[in-house]
């Protein structure tokens, strides 16, 4: 050993530095000169595999910078073995195996108070925690009321040695038991008690573990509780336990609708109310529902929280009568009281008091009335809260609320005021209406969609005075876009009136327009326009007489605006419920029937018996039934409903070949280049059938960039006949190129003309008059019993019935009809009838030597009755600008 140190391996200078005081000036560093700053190293290699070194005396080993470790430095040694048997099973880490688990004592420790006269010590209660994971161990004092110490951990959680002379060694679990002493850092705890799982573990390791023992009280405390204590009173009070609803039943509450009906009493009203009620202490609170512009005061709350009583009375009661508390006079008089010689005592059995019944939530149920200090409540309903409680708890299943039919008040409508004449109408309103100036919003919405929408009609003037006035024809259009009106008369020859805007687009209003009474305009809607109407405009009345087809289609498809073009209304005209009706109407119009038939009235019409008559004799007989109570327009609506339209002329190929071969001849399109489209078409048919489909047909014709109009090869494309026996819908090649062929197969060379005219030639519509009726159609819709329809004909010389008359009974008399009139009748038998037609002559195409289009010289004409015709090749023009007779019935 060197002379610089002593015996404990510390050097003098070090010992002296240490003796000084800790002045300024007396402080030494003690690492000058110092080399070594590792920690010595106490693991080795042993045969490859680390191993610690001086196991047996680790204290001989260095410290820090090689420095001599003192006597009192830690001795990591080995445990020694355990005076207790080791258990079967795995070997597992103890971090492993004993993790989350503590041994818990409960334990006390003395602290000496010299310094007080009344107590020579003080207990401290504390719980002791062993931690089997890593022996560890923990103290803490649990904290008490208004201690005045530091409480709480009082040893943090570490490994703590063993007392001198062993401190070289820890705690481990087999120092803690019931009824040890343990001394942890100089205080000394006595273990009295352990929780069982600590029991348990500590009897599983063969450890007896004695009864717990109790801790001893602190006088401290005691006297600490005394004194808390004697600050309240010690009377036996009556007092009510709450807290059990209370924890059950916090922040749940009941919701009801309900309403109070005050009517009867003057000023009384009909309100509304919601009730809660709260389940943790039985309260009820009322909230009425203000409405707006109802006169009350918007109060938060119209009843605030509390008990309600089921009875009403005393709600006020006199001093004394009710009290929460009875008083019993134990000794002593009543006026002794002054002097201190007499005692009460509150009675905790109530015997003197008065039991109030409150309400509770068995007597809250949809339509029940609660009596709230006086006033009915009547509840209406509750939330879904409320219902899943009183199902859960009532098992109540019906929550059908009440439905309050309360009348709705009439709000007072503003007064407009007149028209000031400034602007329109509809300017002054919105003036009215806002302070700040507005344009008039319109509907863009209507306007977009009905753009287009044009009802335009034929008028003149009602009952005019001057004679000159009875000539003059107007066009009435309104536009449904703006519901706006313009008015535009015709030239008339000999009247002298220049044609023109009669009246320019605008709104009109009805007559009766009082401004000066403050009455809104009323304005013309669509509803007021149909044939036969009669318009009251600025003081000119006009009547409707006619309207274009696309008025009257328009007029149809919306029959919701037009109740003149609808044809169920039309027909309610007529009862139909059974067939003696519609024969009372028709015996008031035309007198007493015979009893062959009720259709006489308008067989008699009909030449030809086929249930088809002209149109005014047809809109005579209406007339007649209907008492006029139907108007021109329903006349017109049902004619076109049953009318008897002709059927189409189909397409004129006569015209189309000739005007193809005159573009092909124009254009030099001779039969070489149709050769060479027929090489094309046997092209692409391999089985040299001669047939083509329609698509490769139009595909090779454009390709060989035939001269023909886009619109004129298309048609030809999509409407040359198909072939005979063919169901593919394919065309024979061979014979459109014959037809097409203007140097073999010539066709009369047709006049140059715009491809719309020859569109028109090609396929001309029918006319659009309505020549005929079917009768017979719009009886049976009249009368839906109705069944023989042609009575006079009913069955042929044959024998057999005929198709008019489906109802011949097989087997009867020949020339024999039922009639729902007379019975049984005798008729003559009928001869051959000759159907009817309704034909329209098509236009051809003469050769180019003619001067204009005529119509077939053996067309005929017969009488128009709705004025001049429509030639049916140009329409639009009437019979005076074509110069050619229109064609009609046969």
């Amino acid at each position: 050993m060197s002379c610089n140190t002593n015996p404990l391996g510390v050097s003098l200078n070090q010992c002296i530095a240490k003796s000084l005081p800790l002045l300024p000036g007396n402080s030494y560093n003690f690492n000058v000169g110092a080399d070594r700053y590792h920690k010595p190293q106490h693991w080795g290699l042993s045969r490859g595999v680390p191993v610690l070194k001086d196991r047996d005396c680790p204290r001989n080993k260095p410290g820090i910078g090689g420095k001599t470790q003192p006597p009192w430095a830690p001795c990591h040694t080995m445990p020694e073995t355990s005076i207790y048997p080791k258990g079967s099973g795995p070997k597992v880490p103890s971090w492993l195996a004993f993790d989350k688990q503590v041994l818990a004592f409960e334990g006390y420790f003395q602290e000496p108070i010299p310094e007080s006269p009344l107590e020579n010590y003080r207990v401290h209660q504390c719980r002791i925690m062993f931690f089997l994971e890593d022996d560890t161990v923990k103290v803490t004092e649990p904290p008490t009321y208004n201690a005045g110490l530091p409480q709480g951990t009082i040893i943090r959680r570490h490994r703590i040695p063993l007392p001198p002379p062993c401190e070289d060694h820890y705690y481990n679990v087999e120092h803690f038991n019931v009824g040890c002493e343990i001394n942890l850092y100089g205080k000394v705890f006595f273990i009295c008690s352990c929780d069982a799982f600590t029991r348990n573990f500590l009897n599983r390791l063969g450890i007896p573990v004695p009864e717990n023992l109790g801790l001893p009280a602190d006088q401290a405390t005691e006297k600490m509780l005394d004194a808390k204590t004697s600050q309240f009173a010690r009377k036996p009070y009556l007092s009510v336990d709450t807290r059990g609803p209370f924890l059950l039943h916090d922040r749940h509450v009941l919701r009801f609708w309900a309403f109070w009906d005050d009517r009867c009493n003057m000023y009384g009203d009909l309100r509304q109310f919601v009730i809660h009620y709260f389940l943790s202490d039985g309260t009820i609170e009322v909230r009425e529902i203000i409405r707006p512009n109802s006169g009350y005061d918007s109060f938060p709350v119209f009843i605030r929280r509390g008990r309600v009583p089921r009875e009403a009375k005393d709600l006020v009661p006199l001093p004394g009568v009710e009290t929460p508390l009875t008083i019993l006079n134990v000794f002593g008089s009543i006026h002794a009281s002054a002097c201190g010689k007499a005692r009460y005592l509150v009675d905790n059995l109530g015997i003197g008091g008065r039991d109030i019944c409150y309400y509770r939530d068995s007597d809250l149920a949809i339509g029940a009335v609660v009596n709230v200090f006086g006033r009915a409540f009547t509840l209406t309903d509750c939330d879904e809260f409320t219902k899943q409680y009183y199902r859960e708890k009532y098992n109540i299943q019906d929550f059908t609320p009440l439905v309050l039919n309360e009348p709705k008040p009439q709000q007072p409508c503003p007064e407009v005021p007149p028209y000031t004449g400034w602007g329109t109408e509809e300017d002054s309103l919105v003036s009215w209406n806002s302070l700040e100036l507005k344009p008039v919003v319109k509907d863009y919405r209507k306007a977009a969609a009905k753009e287009k929408d044009i009802l335009r009609f034929d008028a003149k003037f009602y009952c005019p005075l001057q004679k000159v006035n009875a000539a003059r024809r107007f066009t009435i259009n309104y536009y449904m876009s703006d519901d706006t009106i313009q008015i535009f008369e015709k030239e008339h020859p000999n009247v002298g009136l220049p044609k023109g805007n009669f009246l320019v687009r605008c709104e009109v209003k009805k007559p009766g327009w009082q401004p000066e009474v403050g009455l809104d305009p009323e304005y013309y809607a669509p509803g007021d326009f149909y044939v036969g109407a009669i318009l009251d405009i600025n003081s000119f009345k006009f009547q409707l007489l006619s309207a274009d087809e696309f008025t009257l289609s328009y007029m149809e498809a919306n029959r919701q605006l037009f109740p003149h073009s609808d044809i169920a209304r039309c027909l309610t005209k007529f009862p139909h419920s059974d067939i003696a009706r519609c024969l009372t109407k028709v015996r008031e119009a035309f007198g007493p029937l015979q009893s062959e038939s009720v259709l006489q009235c308008f067989a008699q019409n009909d030449t030809c018996l086929q249930g088809v008559m002209d149109l005014r004799n047809f809109r005579s007989l209406l007339l007649e039934v209907s008492k006029c109570a139907m108007s021109e327009h329903e006349i017109t609506t049902l004619s076109r409903a049953y009318a008897c339209h002709a059927p189409l002329p189909g397409t004129d190929w006569q015209t189309l070949q000739a005007i193809c071969q005159t573009e092909l001849r124009k254009n030099n399109f001779d039969k070489t280049l149709l050769a060479r489209i027929e090489y094309t078409f046997r092209y692409h048919d391999p089985c040299r059938s001669g047939l083509i489909d329609r698509d490769t047909l139009g595909a090779t014709l454009k390709g060989a960039k035939m001269p023909l109009f886009k619109d004129l090869m298309n048609y030809l494309v999509a409407n040359f006949p198909t072939a005979a026996g063919d169901t593919c819908c394919r065309v024979n090649y061979c014979d459109l190129l014959k037809y097409l062929n203007w140097e073999d197969n010539p066709a009369p060379v047709a006049k140059p003309a715009a491809v719309q005219c020859v569109m028109k030639w090609i396929e001309p519509k029918p006319p659009l008059k309505i020549l005929c009726v079917n009768y017979r159609a719009f009886l049976e819709d009249v009368c839906p019993n109705f069944k023989c329809a042609l009575p006079s004909v009913c069955c042929c010389g044959t024998g057999q019935p005929c198709a008019q008359h489906p109802c011949q009974p097989p087997g009867s008399e020949e020339g024999f009809c039922p009639n729902p009139d007379d019975g049984e009748s005798e008729l003559p038998q009928c001869q051959p009838q000759v159907p009817i037609e309704v034909h329209v002559q098509p236009c051809c195409i003469e050769p180019i030597s003619a001067q204009g289009h005529k119509c077939s010289p053996d067309a005929h004409t017969c009488n128009d009755l709705s004025g001049a015709g429509d030639c049916s090749q140009n329409q639009g023009q009437t019979q005076f600008e074509c110069q050619v007779q229109a064609p009609c019935c046969s």
